[in-house]
């Protein structure tokens, strides 16, 4: 490229993720949600109350299923994406802000420059009906903050950890499915945040009534009527288990921004674990490609329920039967490759010191997992190599289970 196309190119190049602003607002009145809306929030302000409505900003993880893998749009400056949702209903509204689009300006070059299309990329992944401008979104904002009601069944309701006081504050679990006309129309709105936060996602076919959805909804308690605030959510899709059960699979697990860190996704996997296991139709339960967030989240919860109910008295020391890690499987309801993760930790959390008889044991019977799980990986290198990797590995895993433990 030209070298003076390529300084000019990259004066207009706008990161997506920075320049998408996801806004969560409830307010009474048109008037105050209005100004809400009209407000210049900085990056920096994740929450403000602009004449008496409440605003929650955030940027998106992932902007790459809309505007590509560079996550770049080309052609504007002070390029701002304002994604607005009704915080408890959903209800949508989408517009482009910039201070310059590159086809207003005058140039030298030969090489004539186009704006990208930052509006139709996004309204692809909205739900079919959005609001068409400020004032009507305004207007719907005012009637939802009073009058939305989540869909589906009360499940559960909790109290945030550390929670300051504020009785007001409330937060529940409502169970549903696609069956529920009302629901998939929710649902629609909802989905386009899991393209912004789970990496790889997809949307789900809400034709397949053997999803279930769990929504977690805050609930705020003022004097005579209550609003609702969404705090995440999670799918699970339930596939047949002969003869005659269930395997439900959680697929899709998420926590906005502004409501992590607070104990929320451990209330929520905490319910869905209890249910299964509660349940005589459920055989086991298990995680359709976790990240790295959700598996430490499980982890630590999964070792608190299994200690805290004795799980592992009488196990003893590596190696540990097969047959005695289904039969914990079996009562827990945990896939096989977390129980077995599980009892790996417990063992080490019982070992003193890494010359022991025991860790040496230990040692080999967490090798001999490891091979099992990469043996393609492993064929082709010569023996020497794969001794190697493996052992690795084995550092690799003791590290983490000491930090997980530490956690507890």
């Amino acid at each position: 490229m030209d070298p003076t196309l390529a300084a000019t190119a990259s004066q207009w190049a706008t990161d997506s993720n920075a320049a998408l602003f996801i806004r969560l607002i409830s307010g009474e009145t048109p008037d105050g949600v209005l100004q809400a809306i009209s407000s210049d929030l900085t990056a920096d302000s994740e929450e403000a109350e602009e004449g008496g409505a409440d605003v929650i900003q955030f940027h998106p993880a992932f902007t790459y299923p809309i505007y590509g893998e560079h996550e770049r749009i080309f052609g504007y400056k002070g390029l701002q994406l304002n994604l607005s949702y009704a915080a408890g209903s959903l209800a949508t509204f989408f517009e482009v802000q910039y201070a310059k689009r590159i086809e207003q300006m005058e140039s030298t070059l030969a090489v004539a420059l186009k704006a990208d299309d930052v509006d139709a990329p996004m309204r692809s992944v909205l739900a079919s009906q959005v609001c068409a401008t400020r004032e009507q979104f305004a207007q719907q904002v005012a009637r939802d903050t009073l009058a939305f009601r989540p869909c589906g069944r009360k499940v559960h309701e909790y109290a945030a950890r550390g929670d300051t006081g504020d009785e007001r504050l409330r937060y529940e679990i409502y169970a549903c499915g696609f069956d529920d006309a009302e629901f998939r129309k929710y649902h629609e709105r909802m989905q386009t945040l899991v393209l912004l936060f789970i990496e790889g996602a997809q949307f789900i076919d809400m034709a397949d009534e053997r999803w279930r959805v769990y929504v977690v909804f805050e609930r705020l308690d003022q004097g005579e009527h209550s609003s609702y605030s969404l705090v995440g959510f999670c799918t699970m899709y339930q596939f047949y288990c002969w003869p005659d059960r269930r395997r439900p699979r959680i697929s899709q697990f998420l926590v906005l921004p502004p409501f992590q860190a607070q104990g929320h996704g451990s209330a929520l996997y905490r319910f869905i674990y209890a249910t299964v296991l509660g349940s005589d139709e459920y055989a086991d339960l298990s995680v359709e490609d976790p990240s790295e967030a959700f598996d430490d989240m499980r982890d630590r919860n999964d070792m608190r329920y299994l200690l805290d109910h004795q799980a592992f008295a009488g196990v003893g020391e590596a190696p540990v039967p097969r047959a005695k890690i289904d039969a914990l499987q079996r009562r827990f309801k945990l896939s096989r490759r977390q129980m077995t993760r599980c009892l790996e930790m417990a063992l080490l959390r019982d070992i003193t010191s890494e010359k022991s008889a025991a860790f040496a044991r230990f040692r080999l019977f967490v090798k001999q997992r490891i091979y099992a799980q990469n043996t393609d990986l492993l064929q082709g290198m010569d023996p020497d190599e794969k001794k190697q990797k493996v052992a690795e590995s084995f550092a690799a895993v003791v590290d983490d289970y000491r930090r997980l433990l530490s956690l507890l």
